[in-house]
């Protein structure tokens, strides 16, 4: 008889995000991934059907979990969620600022193919959910476009507080931007 699994699949992919986050994918091993998740190689190729497919699950729950959606969703709709997802977003796990999917893509030729196309749809979730939001504050702009602009001005703000973990100096630039898109 099988001994009962001492994990969860979820737990192990929620260990694992840090170490693929800080490493990449390239740079991380299966050694790293049994310290981090407590799981065994055997265990986790009972789970996950190798490395690829634990970065793929892992880059997948992150994205779903993640802060983005949540906050550009709530109700009611407007440049208050897009300022709270900008501002609190890339600070959402303290150990680790940013975006992890941002940080992945820098090495989009190392990852699995599947990785560019997850990454590609989520981003396009998020577009629409910003879209929704300007639509709702400033009918007469162009939602499309300025939920493209906002994308960007997130992208590159994950980017930076990768090297500046402070929250205050991006808080600020996010206030900016805000009051920017607010006087249009």
């Amino acid at each position: 008889m099988a001994r009962p699994r001492k994990f969860t699949r979820d737990t192990v992919l929620d260990r694992a995000v840090p170490v693929f986050w800080r490493q990449g994918y390239a740079g991380t091993n299966v050694q790293e991934l049994e310290r981090a998740t407590g799981v065994n190689k055997s265990g986790l190729y009972t789970e996950f059907e190798g490395k690829e497919d634990l970065f793929l699950a892992a880059l997948q729950r992150y994205l779903d979990t993640g802060p983005a959606l949540r906050l550009l969703d709530q109700q009611p709709l407007g440049w208050a969620n897009i300022e709270r997802f900008l501002a609190e977003a890339p600070f959402v796990m303290a150990a680790q600022p940013g975006c992890f999917a941002v940080n992945v893509t820098g090495e989009v030729d190392c990852l699995p193919s599947r990785a560019a196309d997850i990454i590609r749809a989520y981003n396009r979730r998020r577009a629409d959910a910003i879209a929704r939001n300007v639509a709702a504050a400033q009918p007469a702009l162009d939602a499309r476009v300025t939920a493209d602009m906002i994308a960007a001005f997130f992208i590159g703000t994950c980017m930076d507080v990768n090297l500046d973990a402070d929250p205050a100096p991006h808080r600020a630039k996010v206030g900016i931007l805000m009051s920017m898109l607010r006087s249009l």
